[in-house]
């Protein structure tokens, strides 16, 4: 790799803490990551209940709020697009009203059945298409049996838990979030006026053309 001597490397990997490198003259480094001692903290949902990210056995990969909530899309399933490996989130329309992304945990597990994971908010079943991203303190993913196998049959493609936000003691906070986005057309088309459109059926008649003065 060719840096020039004032750059600085960043390195990264899943589960330790980034670190910034100064290049300087030197031709050799040694880089040494520390384990991010603050991601195996992070309380996750589990089945039952909530455990620290330490303790669980099983593979479960969350989302908070905060990351949720940077994402510009009008829908919560494809805020999760990039959040966590292993989950696929495939948008098949752009309408409004049906831009709400197709999830897969792992692939498809099941056939016969619907392909997709099951989705609990606080606990029942619902849909991510029925949230905003104001609503949502974090989103919890069981992507293998041992992690779902708490929910049966209906878990075999995973199971997505959502837990909403709740009211806290204290003074009152209203929030509110919005967005504004502007597009324009790469081509747009020439369109007939009336006179073009009336001189193109007159020389389908065999007539002549009429002109303007």
């Amino acid at each position: 790799m060719s840096v020039p001597s004032n750059a600085t490397l960043q390195v990264s990997y899943i589960g330790y803490n980034t670190q910034d490198v100064p290049v300087g003259n030197k031709s050799f480094l040694n880089i040494t990551l520390k384990e991010d001692t603050e991601t195996l903290d992070e309380v996750v949902v589990v089945g039952y209940g909530s455990q620290k990210k330490v303790n669980v056995i099983g593979s479960i990969a969350s989302v908070d709020s905060k990351a949720l909530e940077s994402r510009a899309v009008p829908d919560v399933s494809n805020m999760l697009t990039g959040q966590m490996s292993g989950v696929t989130i495939t948008q098949e329309s752009g309408n409004p009203g049906q831009d709400a992304g197709t999830i897969r945990i792992r692939g498809v597990g099941s056939f016969g059945a619907t392909p997709s994971p099951l989705v609990l908010v606080d606990g029942l079943p619902g849909s991510l298409s029925d949230l905003t991203p104001a609503d949502i303190d974090n989103i919890s993913v069981l992507k293998d049996a041992s992690s779902a196998a708490i929910y049966g049959s209906r878990a075999a493609n995973g199971v997505i838990l959502v837990t909403t936000k709740k009211g806290k003691e204290g003074k009152a906070r209203i929030i509110y979030n919005g967005s504004v986005g502007m597009s324009q057309a790469t081509e747009l088309p020439e369109l007939a006026h009336s006179y073009d459109m009336q001189n193109f059926i007159i020389r389908r008649l065999g007539q002549k053309p009429i002109r303007l003065r």
